[in-house]
């Protein structure tokens, strides 16, 4: 039988929960009359606020916190500032703290059995470890030749092996994504990677032959490519713009 992974658990929990809670709650039995909508965010935003501190994911805590605010205004006294200064003041809350802790709030990942930081993948050879997120199914390997990748408050990494790709699409909305080409072969002469991301952080990594042309639009963000850029090759062409966060490039 194949083991369920903490997400399924979790959320499997947070339903329970619920239906308890429910239950108590007609049976007015609760301390705070809550009704089921009320009940049913709480568990969605619990759950997604626990698997964000278990993955690191910084927005995704912070904002977890900021609805379950939002839901819970009358009996804590805020309604006056739901719900756009309680949004407001944890955007500016997430940007704070993103900048100071950018280098230490990774998502974790398991290299050879050991627990290390997400960082720690830009080894010089890291297709040569399986690295797989803790307590995440976001992890996956891929083999089309057209890869599209969407993430919204949460992390991901995907491995792509595919000898004829052609594009890359990323779009992140306050979420981190590792792309993995190391592996892969374009089609032609070129790689389009469109780009399409606000308040987010993206690792691509490329093997050492592959050239960069960067015609990306960067706003309020980092814009970083590792290692020389060869004479010849394939080039990956990044088009499309990143607003509010950090794109990084690594030769691997």
């Amino acid at each position: 039988m194949r083991k369920a992974s903490f997400g399924r658990v979790l959320w499997g929990l947070g339903l329970l929960v619920a239906a308890a809670f429910l239950v108590l709650d007609q049976l007015h039995l609760m301390p705070l009359e809550l009704g089921f909508w009320a009940i049913f965010w709480t568990v969605v935003f619990g759950a997604t606020l626990i698997t964000s501190l278990i993955n690191k994911s910084l927005g995704g805590s912070i904002f977890s916190i900021a609805f379950l605010l939002i839901i819970y205004a009358k009996p804590l006294h805020i309604e006056r500032i739901v719900p756009w200064t309680v949004l407001l003041a944890a955007f500016l809350i997430w940007g704070g703290l993103r900048l100071i802790f950018k280098k230490s709030w990774k998502p974790t990942v398991i290299i050879n059995g050991e627990k290390v930081n997400a960082n720690w993948s830009d080894l010089k050879a890291p297709h040569k470890f399986k690295a797989e997120h803790v307590f995440s199914d976001t992890s996956s390997s891929d083999n089309d030749d057209n890869i599209v990748i969407s993430e919204k408050l949460s992390s991901t990494s995907r491995y792509v092996h595919s000898q004829h790709l052609e594009t890359v699409t990323v779009n992140v909305s306050m979420g981190d994504v590792n792309v993995y080409l190391d592996s892969a072969k374009p089609a032609g002469d070129e790689v389009l990677a469109n780009i399409n991301m606000s308040m987010g952080d993206i690792n691509i990594y490329i093997p050492t032959s592959w050239r960069v042309d960067d015609q990306l639009e960067h706003k309020f963000g980092d814009f970083t490519i590792d290692g020389d850029q060869p004479a010849e090759g394939p080039t990956l062409v990044l088009q499309g713009r990143a607003n509010m966060g950090d794109v990084t490039i690594k030769r691997v």
